[in-house]
């Protein structure tokens, strides 16, 4: 399998595992980029990529779409080539598994930098979420 942004070939030890079972069955192995947990609760999933195309494999779409709507959390789509665009994915859409889902003609809900991105993150999932608990054991104070 080829990285369809990079060109290089993409092996990992579960595709190659499941290579003899996937002629005539639907099984699509795919990766999550980012889980973001804060406290005890996931808040968000996200996929990044790299180049200039603001193109997504709809099977990789399609899971990642399911996995959100399972934990009933955001999915985005970063891309990042010089700037950063973010783009939020609607759980209850209809996504194509055919081969790309284009995001260039839809509006970024965030356009800006990496810091810019960071301030996005800490406002949305960050600012709210409880302090950690700092536990003494043994003299010697440990964060949880």
């Amino acid at each position: 399998m080829k990285c369809p942004h990079c060109g290089q070939f993409i092996e990992n030890s579960l595709f190659k595992a499941l290579r003899p079972y996937r002629n005539g069955n639907a099984v699509v192995v795919t990766n999550v980029d980012y889980v973001i947990d804060v406290g005890s609760r996931i808040r968000a999933i996200i996929e990044e990529k790299h180049g200039k195309s603001k193109l997504v494999r709809g099977y990789q779409l399609v899971t990642l779409k399911k996995i959100a709507k399972s934990l009933r959390v955001p999915l985005y789509v970063l891309f990042s080539n010089g700037k950063i665009e973010l783009y939020e994915v609607d759980r209850f859409s209809l996504i194509r598994s055919n081969p790309f889902v284009s995001f260039a003609e839809q509006e970024p809900i965030l356009s800006g930098s990496i810091k810019d991105l960071g301030n996005w993150i800490y406002e949305k999932f960050l600012s709210d979420a409880p302090p950690s608990k700092k536990v003494r054991r043994g003299g010697v104070v440990v964060k949880r």
